[in-house]
């Protein structure tokens, strides 16, 4: 639950004071929600790629899976909410906050990760987007998720 808000309220806000106290929330307690955040990370990371490995054993055990049964395999096993967190960590990202970004890079380094991993998330999701709610708003979702791409790998001006 606790994902699903924050992410309705991040779309949701883009500019001005309500934004700035939601972000303020993120380094309440010494960045207590970054560092939950990034444990959520690691929890459905794993998980996810637990189902992968056991997925790429079942293609060389000649099961053949396409790959839109392979996405919804591991959208089962929590890839969803993983992009959820992911989309998250790029909104935090390009708040372009020191603070928040130094303990995201540092989390990301204590579990042998870096932004790299979470831009790979960020892609799939990017790459994955359907079009049910209008060919309009998948573009506007994926330039917003190019954005959080771009931000993290350096590409906006920031590094």
């Amino acid at each position: 639950m606790f994902i699903f808000l924050i992410i309705i309220c991040h779309y949701g806000i883009s500019r001005g004071s309500r934004r700035d106290r939601l972000l303020s929330k993120f380094v309440e307690n010494e960045c207590e929600k970054i560092d939950r955040l990034m444990e959520l990370y690691i929890r459905y990371s794993d998980r996810v790629k637990a189902e992968s490995e056991r997925l790429n054993q079942l293609e060389h055990d000649e099961l053949e899976m396409n790959e839109d049964e392979i996405y919804n395999r591991k959208l089962e096993s929590g890839l969803y909410t993983l992009q959820l967190i992911a989309i998250i960590l790029g909104h935090l990202w390009c708040s372009e906050h020191s603070g928040m970004r130094a303990r995201i890079e540092n989390l990301l380094k204590l579990q042998k990760l870096s932004k790299k991993d979470v831009m790979a998330i960020l892609q799939e999701y990017h790459d994955n987007i359907g079009d049910l709610d209008g060919p309009d708003e998948k573009e506007r979702t994926q330039e917003k998720i190019h954005k959080f791409i771009s931000s993290l790998s350096g590409k906006d001006g920031e590094q």
